[in-house]
């Protein structure tokens, strides 16, 4: 199947739904698209992320594959195209790079790949523990997550929250002039990534 939403659309067609579930494919995604981790919070919120690939299958991918990797460890998660803090995403399901070694490798560096791969992801899980004490960082989620005007809370999808959402005035002036530093954010974790913070 194409996506992950249509993937979600099939299960609710199955005799078994509960038992059948999603692994994200980054590439279907970008192909249709789409933003990859909106599709992996669209499976999570519905219960149904079984797995996940942790590459991008793309050069000079390393932070998309930082955020990734930001998703699938317990402290925090991503959604909505940003990162978000407390929203209590406690993934523990498997995953994996889906990836490949040279051609050119033999049976020992093909081990070695692997062996990177696993170094790749406990050297960005540390990084993602310097990013969640880095004070700045924590200073710049708290400003971007301030609810502007009265907006309602977002969270688990419910029809109440989704009513208030439709009746709810926002004011466009208002929302323009509001403050929104991700340029800053987003240098933050690149610094983190390249060690010089």
């Amino acid at each position: 199947m194409a996506t992950t939403g249509h993937y979600l659309g099939f299960i609710l067609t199955l005799d078994r739904p509960d038992m059948v579930g999603v692994n994200p494919e980054f590439a279907h995604e970008q192909m249709a698209g789409l933003n990859f981790l909106h599709g992996v919070a669209q499976a999570w919120e519905a219960g149904k992320l079984f797995h996940i690939d942790l590459n991008d299958q793309m050069p000079a991918g390393m932070i998309r594959t930082y955020y990734k990797i930001r998703v699938s460890e317990p402290q925090i998660c991503v959604l909505v195209g940003k990162v978000s803090r407390g929203c209590e995403m406690k993934y523990e399901g498997p995953r994996h790079f889906d990836a490949h070694a040279y051609r050119t490798e033999d049976y020992e560096g093909v081990k070695e790949f692997a062996r990177g791969c696993m170094r790749t992801y406990l050297v960005f899980k540390e990084k993602s523990r310097r990013w969640n004490a880095d004070k700045e960082i924590q200073a710049l989620l708290k400003e971007t997550s301030v609810s502007a005007d009265g907006t309602p809370k977002l969270g688990r999808y419910s029809r109440k929250q989704a009513d208030a959402l439709l009746a709810h005035h926002f004011d466009r002036d208002a929302i323009l002039k509001r403050k929104l530093p991700y340029e800053r954010l987003d240098q933050l974790t690149v610094d983190i990534l390249a060690g010089v913070r």
